[in-house]
């Protein structure tokens, strides 16, 4: 039996596995900030190189280095958005919202109910 990750994320497939890809913290992103201010998505060396060490180091709050997949050829055109929308969701929207989906299809709905200050 696996255990839990440390921290929340969203879910991403790659390869053959599903990882739990929490947020960036702090640390990382003083480390990648100036780098990160210039992603455009584009597919240049550059934001090749950036999504995998951002992903890297978000992962490695969740799992060992052992546990990594091999990015190099893990990530790919088809993924690398959606796994860098998983590394950025600082606001934890995208986070929330998956675990709002999973908790409906788990048969516990949501009560639709938000908080908003006044």
């Amino acid at each position: 039996m696996s255990q839990a990750p440390k921290y929340k994320g969203i879910p991403v497939q790659l390869g053959d596995r599903t990882f739990v890809v929490p947020p960036l913290n702090f640390k990382s992103l003083q480390q990648f900030q100036d780098r990160l201010a210039g992603y455009k998505g584009e597919l240049s060396n550059d934001t090749l190189t950036l999504v995998i060490d951002v992903t890297k180091a978000a992962l490695l709050r969740n799992y060992t280095e052992d546990q990594l997949p091999d990015l190099e050829n893990e990530l790919d055109v088809g993924n690398f958005q959606e796994v860098m929308e998983a590394v950025m969701d600082a606001s934890g929207l995208k986070r929330k919202a998956v675990e709002a989906a999973a908790a409906q299809a788990d048969g516990n709905p949501s009560t639709g109910t938000t908080s908003t200050g006044s």
